[in-house]
């Protein structure tokens, strides 16, 4: 099932959110998103989620010559690391959407014409494409504020879950 181009996600942090959200099920299941194959063997631990649901992530490597432009927007760019540069150029190169939580990230790659979204995006479009409901996107939402290890501001949740309840009631299941 096809959300909307490729996603690529960048970093475990989107990976943990879905996962303590009791989300990361679903989203592995779309048919277009994708894990760096860096991000997936170096960064990717038991305290990122249920290994068994990661593990199920498909994977994209980069290429040689992707491989060789790090150098040369690391010369130019000393706030990203080389992991950041390899998923901005993958996404990049493949018209993909990048999926992260790295400010310096995000703004870099919007600066450079990639798409980026965040967790709450990925929630907001499962809702959207009818491949979760409204409720299951609302308890995801309360799960993530009341774990510690979240990162997204409470601010951001309740004002994410303030227009999830401002939506139609169409998606209600």
């Amino acid at each position: 099932m096809n959300i909307t181009k490729k996603i690529i996600i960048t970093d475990t942090n989107i990976i943990t959110d879905l996962s303590n959200a009791d989300i990361l099920n679903v989203f592995v299941s779309l048919d277009n998103v994708y894990v760096s194959d860096m991000v997936k063997r170096d960064e990717i631990k038991a305290s990122t989620g249920d290994l068994s649901i990661i593990e199920q992530f498909q994977t994209i490597p980069a290429s040689p010559k992707q491989i060789s432009e790090i150098i040369k927007i690391s010369e130019k760019n000393h706030e990203l690391s080389s992991c950041d540069i390899i998923n901005y150029v993958l996404a990049r190169d493949n018209s993909a959407i990048l999926a992260t939580g790295d400010r310096k990230l995000k703004e870099f790659a919007e600066a450079n014409n990639v798409e980026v979204i965040r967790t709450l995006k990925i929630i907001d479009l499962l809702v959207e494409k009818d491949i979760i409901s409204k409720n299951v996107a609302l308890h995801s939402c309360n799960k993530l504020k009341n774990n510690a290890k979240t990162r997204i501001p409470s601010n951001e949740i309740n004002d994410f879950i303030k227009s999830l309840n401002d939506k139609k009631k169409t998606n209600l299941r």
